[in-house]
Formats: C-alpha cells, sequence, structure tokens
C-alpha cells in the first residue's frame, strides 16, 4: 500500500482533532444569551376591559370604546436565566364611539403608564415563556369632540369639556412567549393587561385652564382597563 506524505498525514490528523471542536464552538454561538441587558417593545391592537366604567353605554348617551392600536416598551435586566427586572411604558388608543342627540361626544382616546416590572421566565430550548408584573402609575384621557354638547360641571354649571381624564395607580400583568432566532435577538408575542385604580375623574375646561374633578361613581367614561397585545421583540445583550 502506497505510504501518504508526512505532511498529508499531519493535515489529516489536525483537522480530525479540530472538527468536534468547530462544532461546538458553533452550537455555543447559536445558543441563546439569556443573561445580561434586555430591550424590547410591543406593536399591537388595544381593547376594553370594564372597570369603573362600562365598555359601552344605552339610553340618551349610546356607543361603545372599541379596539385601536397600541405600543409598549421595556428596559431590563436579567440576572438569571429565569428573571428579568426592569421599567416599562405603554401607550394604548381607543377608539370611542358615543352620541348624545346625534352628535358626537369623544374625536380620540389614550391611555399611557410607566411601571416597575418583574419577569418570571421559564426557558425552554429557544423558547421563553414569561409571566411579567408590576404596579406603576397611569392616564386615561377621552378627547371632546370639537362640537360636543355642554355639560353641567361642577363649580362651572353648563360648559364645554375640552377632555375628560383620570389617573393614578395601575397594575400590569402580562403572559409573554419569545423565540430566539439568533443568540441574542428574538421574536414573540406578549399581551399586557393594564388595570387602573383610578379613584377620581377630572374634566379640563377652557383648553386646561380650568378643571373640576370629582369621584368616580362608574357613571363618568373614565377609566376602563386596558389590554394591550401583539408582536414582541428585543434583544438580550
Amino acid at each position: 500500500m502506497p505510504r501518504l506524505p508526512r505532511f498529508s498525514t499531519r493535515f489529516a490528523l489536525t483537522l480530525a482533532a479540530t472538527l468536534p471542536i468547530a462544532g461546538a464552538s458553533g452550537e455555543a454561538a447559536a445558543r441563546p444569551d439569556r443573561r445580561g441587558a434586555q430591550a424590547e417593545v410591543l406593536f399591537g391592537a388595544t381593547g376594553c376591559v370594564p372597570g369603573r366604567a362600562k365598555c359601552d353605554a344605552g339610553g340618551e348617551i349610546a356607543g361603545e370604546t372599541g379596539p385601536l392600536v397600541g405600543f409598549g416598551t421595556t428596559l431590563g435586566f436579567r440576572p438569571l436565566r429565569v428573571l428579568m427586572v426592569g421599567a416599562a411604558y405603554n401607550l394604548g388608543f381607543f377608539a370611542p364611539d358615543y352620541r348624545q342627540g346625534g352628535t358626537d361626544l369623544y374625536r380620540r382616546a389614550y391611555q399611557h403608564s410607566v411601571f416597575a416590572v418583574a419577569r418570571a421566565i421559564l426557558p425552554i430550548w429557544r423558547l421563553d415563556l414569561g409571566l411579567e408584573i408590576g404596579p406603576g402609575w397611569s392616564r386615561q384621557v377621552f378627547v371632546a369632540a370639537a362640537d360636543s354638547p355642554l355639560k353641567n360641571v361642577a363649580d362651572f354649571g353648563l360648559v364645554r369639556v375640552d377632555r375628560e381624564y383620570s389617573q393614578g395607580l395601575a397594575l400590569k400583568t402580562a403572559p409573554v412567549i419569545d423565540f430566539y432566532l439568533t443568540k441574542r435577538f428574538f421574536l414573540g408575542a406578549k399581551v399586557d393587561f393594564i388595570f387602573n385604580f383610578h379613584g377620581e375623574v377630572c374634566a379640563s375646561i377652557d383648553g386646561g385652564a380650568k378643571k373640576s374633578c370629582a369621584r368616580s361613581t362608574g357613571a363618568n367614561q373614565a377609566s376602563v382597563h386596558q389590554v394591550i397585545g401583539g408582536l414582541h421583540l428585543g434583544a438580550t445583550f
């Protein structure tokens, strides 16, 4: 049998020894890196959840608080693969369609909120299954239509209200499922449930120059709870 040249023999032995190491390195490079800073965004649709106020009305004032679009962002840190802590901001819009005597009452409605959050995570292969919870603050605003009917407001009598709003403590909870497409980048779905604990509803008059606040009785438009769900993407770095 012909003998291989000495150089060819050494090259073959070196290649055979290197292949397992290269394979292991490639596998490690593809493995998700689940520790460190984490940044993520949420794009989706919103929905109204009944709270102190209902999501619809009948009688003299008829209509509903319809769904629209919402956004969210979170900046956090994962000291462990199974835990993330951070801060979150949400902005969600409603589509209010209420009429009194055939006249529109509101032209738009929205809510923005900030939270301190903690997320418990179950990492499985490239999947992250998480449940997030956190206390915070929210403000919900219903902006009146330009020709909305006059309202009887305490201390001001019959006036045209610019906007009705409520603000105060809130709580967010959110199930989330993410899939790591690369070592650091993930794509998934998330649903933010935002529960408001607003004790009063305010009416803004004359462009905010005057305001009147009263304890919420459930008869006022604000406040409802909100849900924002949709596409969730981000990175751990």
